[in-house]
């Protein structure tokens, strides 16, 4: 039995319009996976990141040091939400988003390509806040804002 052309162009019409409404949710998702992955791998590493950027003559101190960084990139995400969220409200969606992400990359890159204590000195564990509290202050409107 042959099916008519029209039958087969609303077929392909279909399948086009729930792949254009599935990709968006796609994108976001795998963004906020790879967020979270960042945010894991941070506490999962925080024993090598301690030894790397806050040597001291306690292992713990420095533990606790290296603890106090992941968390403070928690403590970003309320005025991250705020101010992020406003300048989306006034500017858009995607000025928005791409703020977003372009923040997150920049506190993520940061952390990731720094070399340690021995190299930078004092600049190494400040700059590792820095990147934390960067990378908290963009996810504070990245989770929220930006997946609706």
């Amino acid at each position: 039995m042959l099916v008519p052309e029209s039958a087969v162009l609303v077929d392909s019409t279909i399948s086009q319009t729930r792949r254009a409404k599935l990709m968006p949710v796609v994108r976001v998702a795998a963004g906020n996976a790879l967020e979270m992955y960042d945010f894991q791998i941070f506490g999962y590493y925080a024993a090598a990141i301690a030894t790397t950027f806050f040597p001291s003559g306690n292992e713990f101190a420095s533990l606790m040091l290296s603890l106090a960084t992941f968390g403070a990139g928690f403590l970003m995400r309320p005025l991250g939400a705020i101010i992020l969220g406003a300048y989306i409200d006034h500017r858009g969606r995607r000025k928005g988003l791409l703020l977003t992400l372009a923040l997150m990359g920049f506190g993520t890159l940061a952390v990731a390509c720094l070399p340690g204590y021995a190299v930078l000195g004092l600049a190494a564990p400040l700059l590792v806040l820095v990147g934390r509290l960067v990378q908290g202050f963009s996810a504070g409107v990245e989770l929220g804002g930006v997946s609706v």
